[in-house]
């Protein structure tokens, strides 16, 4: 009868690599766990532009949850950027920045650049634009009632 050596058995090469595998499995399951829930520092948001069909088409990023111009102003940056996708137009020319960006309860008061009073290839018109715009910000942000649009300190509509 062969006798059972426990510590043969446990430290064969067999054994030494189940229990490498195991502890490399343990530590990815502890890593993918903190991760997934860990402190998220973004937000998702929704975003509307119009295609060249005419049609609109929604698109999805995360954003920072506190960036440092405001919640509302850093989306309405990325939506002056434009859309991801190649088969929409611009809301507003390139290069329309916001000028000032504040909510006073529920109404928001911006002001934008004159640049997007320039027609531009691919772009859409103003008041559309503003309609546009309109529609991303109080699906976004619940909050707000109101828009107040300006263009270089002078009330748009």
């Amino acid at each position: 009868m062969q006798k059972f050596n426990f510590k043969e058995q446990f430290f064969s090469k067999k054994y030494i690599y189940r229990l490498i595998l195991s502890i490399i499995l343990i530590i990815s399951l502890v890593v993918s766990l903190v991760f997934f829930f860990g402190k998220k520092n973004t937000v998702r948001r929704m975003f509307i532009f119009p295609s060249i069909s005419g049609e609109l088409i929604v698109e999805y990023r995360n954003l920072d949850k506190n960036p440092v111009q405001g919640e509302v102003q850093y989306f309405i940056d990325e939506i002056l950027l434009g859309s991801q996708l190649e088969r929409t137009k611009k809301i507003f020319t390139f290069g329309t920045k916001v000028l000032s960006c504040f909510q006073r309860d529920e109404q928001l008061y911006l002001d934008l650049s004159a640049d997007l009073l320039q027609m531009g290839d691919n772009v859409i018109d103003i008041k559309e634009g503003f309609d546009i715009l309109k529609l991303n910000i109080t699906k976004n942000f619940s909050d707000i009632k109101k828009i107040n649009f300006f263009v270089d300190g002078k009330y748009a509509y």
